[in-house]
């Protein structure tokens, strides 16, 4: 039959009586699909807006077919008992002898012990128990959301993405992807489909989340590193990796922020890349990339309520991530200074509560370890360092940043805000030896007598000097200084701080504290010099051994 070809005015082709139809590049006809090569539509919409979106459009899409390529999926068996693995970190803030984790009221516990309930902990088990992410718990205006490593683990194994950075066969990911697996337990799987058994593991960071493997090939495709220094807010951002399995996934979204202090790792320095480009479970260890193609950062974890993406996902900086990863083939381990010290940001309101202006910024020194580089120094609890080497420090994560990439036995200098006096005090640093925590809860406090406490004051607390006896019954450590609490006041200031019979007030704010009218006065003068509704003071107490500021709001 001669077919006679007419077009419609949307441009798809309609064949005579025989109703052939072309469209989507496929020929119709009646009931078979015979494919077809066909000319593109004409655009329905073409002004200079559509036109600039599809040049965007047309970048994404390049960018993909360039990292593509050198993106892996990694395979892993795990060890039946986890041997290693990121501590959690649990804010500061609230009450740090117990209660619920969290920035507010009754925050994390320093000296050990559990927590309160989580209402939401049974949903959470259970998608752990599907993806096996590690979450921590964040409170904020109670609305419960925590943070999530993004790897997805099922079955007794896990699943990760990684990128080929170097020919030769050396790949970037998590250490979170990788640590904890079987020997020859590590699987991975080119965008062509090879698959590689027994990669080797080079080297794990835990601190940063980094982790370099090896497959034994060459001439492999790589990525290209960009410079994560030089990123904007507000810059392009294009994630790749296998979520939940479905591999060489690409989503795209802007870089949020950057320098974000994420609580991922009790020690970790932080300094992530925040991004809305949609990261779950399986993109852990894959590459956040710029608008032309450049690795800026590693795809780390997400903040949610329920496990899954809502918009808020973070990246290890490529600047870091680079460093880490080229020591790790140098040398199959990281090497790090240590001061020696627990710290942490000072903001406005924490100024207030150690009787300084509010505008002070730097980071506050919480413990000092004894026999340290910053014990010797001559750092106290309540320092504020302000500057190392020279350097202006505002957040703990800028300070631990610092330390931890200066010379192991190198000299170095602080600049310190100790009450109202600035003072340099030099250390040596030393090498940091390990990053696991201990969770070793704190012995039972005995109760001490009540005798000889002074009347309680403006916080409730009932305080006698520390007896030589004192030090052994309570378990104070050797040397212990300050004034015991022999009674709390119910419905006080320092009960609902958590405050008990057996701790030891050593300091109010960075002031040293030995008799009960010192400590009056100290107090006193602090909430004196605050103007707001809700003024606060910073104690710092001895339980059972164990040292950290409390946060207690005064009803005066």
């Amino acid at each position: 039959m001669s077919e006679v070809m007419k077009k419609n005015r949307s441009g798809v082709a309609l064949v005579g009586v025989a109703s052939v139809a072309l469209a989507g590049g496929y020929l119709l006809r009646g009931a078979g699909v015979t494919a077809q090569t066909a000319a593109p539509a004409t655009p329905v919409v073409q002004t200079p807006a559509t036109r600039d979106a599809a040049a965007i459009q047309n970048a994404f899409a390049q960018v993909s077919n360039a990292v593509e390529p050198a993106v892996v999926t990694i395979t892993t068996k795990r060890t039946a008992t986890p041997v290693s693995g990121s501590p959690r970190m649990r804010p500061f803030g609230g009450n740090p002898f117990g209660g619920p984790g969290g920035d507010g009221p009754g925050g994390a516990n320093p000296f050990g012990g559990q927590g309160g309930g989580d209402p939401f902990e049974e949903f959470f088990k259970q998608f752990q128990n599907k993806f096996g992410v590690k979450p921590n718990s964040l409170q904020r205006d109670d609305i419960r959301a925590r943070f999530y490593e993004v790897q997805d683990r099922r079955g007794g194994g896990g699943l990760g993405s990684g990128m080929i950075f170097r020919s030769d066969g050396y790949i970037m990911t998590n250490a979170h992807v990788v640590d904890d697996t079987d020997k020859d337990g590590i699987t991975v799987k080119l965008s062509n489909g090879t698959e590689y058994k027994k990669a080797r593991v080079i080297g794990v960071d835990e601190r940063t989340d980094v982790a370099v493997i090896k497959i034994e090939a060459t001439n492999l495709p790589t990525v290209k590193l960009g410079d994560s220094a030089d990123v904007r807010v507000g810059d392009w951002a294009i994630a790749v990796g296998n979520p939940f399995g479905l591999e060489h996934t690409v989503t795209v979204g802007v870089i949020s922020a950057k320098a974000r202090e994420v609580p991922l790792n009790e020690r970790s320095p932080g300094d992530y890349l925040q991004t809305d480009a949609s990261i779950n479970p399986g993109n852990s260890g894959g590459p956040l990339c710029d608008i032309n193609g450049r690795v800026i950062g590693v795809n780390n974890a997400i903040y949610s309520q329920s496990g899954g993406n809502v918009g808020i996902g973070f990246a290890i900086p490529m600047n870091t991530a680079r460093g880490i990863a080229e020591e790790l083939i140098r040398s199959g381990k990281i090497t790090r200074g240590y001061l020696g010290v627990e710290i942490r940001s000072l903001d406005d309101d924490l100024a207030a509560e150690f009787g300084l202006p509010r505008s002070t910024k730097g980071v506050l020194v919480n413990t000092v370890s004894p026999n340290t580089p910053g014990a010797r120094a001559g750092l106290q609890p309540g320092d504020v360092v302000q500057a190392f080497n020279g350097q202006t420090v505002t957040k703990s994560g800028e300070l631990q940043r610092l330390v931890g990439a200066a010379p192991v036995n190198s000299r170095v200098t602080l600049k310190v805000l100790r009450g109202d006096q600035t003072v340099t005090l030099n250390a040596t640093l030393e090498e940091l030896k390990s990053d696991a925590a201990s969770t070793t809860p704190a012995p039972a406090t005995p109760e001490p007598d009540s005798d000889g406490g002074v009347t309680p004051g403006v916080l409730g607390l009932r305080l006698r000097p520390v007896a030589p006896g004192d030090i052994k019954t309570f378990n104070l450590g050797a040397g212990a200084r300050g004034l015991l609490v022999v009674g709390v006041s119910p419905n006080s200031p320092a009960a609902s701080a958590d405050l008990r019979r057996g701790d030891v007030v050593e300091r109010v704010g960075s002031r040293v504290v030995t008799t009960p009218e010192s400590f009056q006065q100290a107090v006193r003068q602090i909430l004196n010099g605050q103007t707001e509704d809700e003024k606060r003071v910073a104690l710092f107490v001895n339980r059972a051994g164990k040292r950290s500021y409390v946060s207690i709001v005064s009803d005066k």
